[in-house]
């Protein structure tokens, strides 16, 4: 009984939706980046790429627990209902893109050589992989993600779901965690904007930006 207590789907629902509400304005200012020419705005892209991992790495946790209680046949995650088939479908290729994209954007900052061009040839694709996917979750979700957000913020009249307070306490730590390690690694920032900039014969500015990370 107090093991089943501590099941909370409606939680996990409502975590989720707050972590990828956070992520967004941080990855419209990514794509700004990006949009207006990278190299111009490098120490701009990696420090809130940087700040993103903690957040990103919340959202995968909550996302990747609602699936394992799901196929592991939890009475409450099963009663809550499956993830929709086609999020279903797309959940490892979003994975696998997030996690190429980000560690092969920390990677350029630490690697040197063959391993470095590596990591560059990685970063691009994966950022336009990685973009497409979320625009598909944005398409799908925003909206009842906006929805759980303030259910959870903002007063109501409704009985409040069990942990509103740890999940306040775990948005605030990912902030907070994610402004220290991008504060932490400016004077490191030289490893990233440095980078020399390879041309692939594309006269496309944003083709050529999304190569050139």
């Amino acid at each position: 009984m107090n093991r089943e207590s501590r099941v909370n789907p409606a939680g996990n629902d409502r975590l989720t939706a707050a972590v990828g509400v956070l992520v967004l304005g941080p990855v419209l200012v990514e794509i700004a980046t990006v949009l207006l020419g990278v190299h111009s705005f490098m120490s701009i892209h990696v420090f809130v790429g940087l700040a993103l991992i903690p957040a990103v790495a919340l959202k995968l946790a909550s996302t990747g627990w609602r699936f394992a209680r799901f196929y592991t046949r939890n009475r409450g995650y099963v009663a809550h209902g499956p993830p929709r088939t086609a999020m279903r479908l797309l959940a490892p290729f979003f994975v696998v893109s997030t996690v190429v994209l980000f560690g092969s954007g920390v990677a350029m900052g630490l690697l040197h050589g063959h391993a470095l061009e590596i990591a560059r040839r990685l970063h691009g694709p994966a950022s336009v992989i990685w973009l497409l996917l979320l625009g598909v979750h944005v398409l799908v979700y925003f909206t009842r993600a906006l929805h759980r957000t303030a259910e959870d913020a903002l007063p109501t009249k409704q009985t409040p779901v069990p942990g509103k307070a740890a999940r306040g306490y775990a948005v605030a730590t990912v902030v907070i965690c994610g402004l220290v390690l991008a504060g932490a690694t400016v004077p490191a920032q030289h490893r990233w904007v440095d980078l020399p900039r390879h041309h692939h014969g594309s006269s496309g500015r944003l083709p050529e930006a999304f190569r050139a990370h």
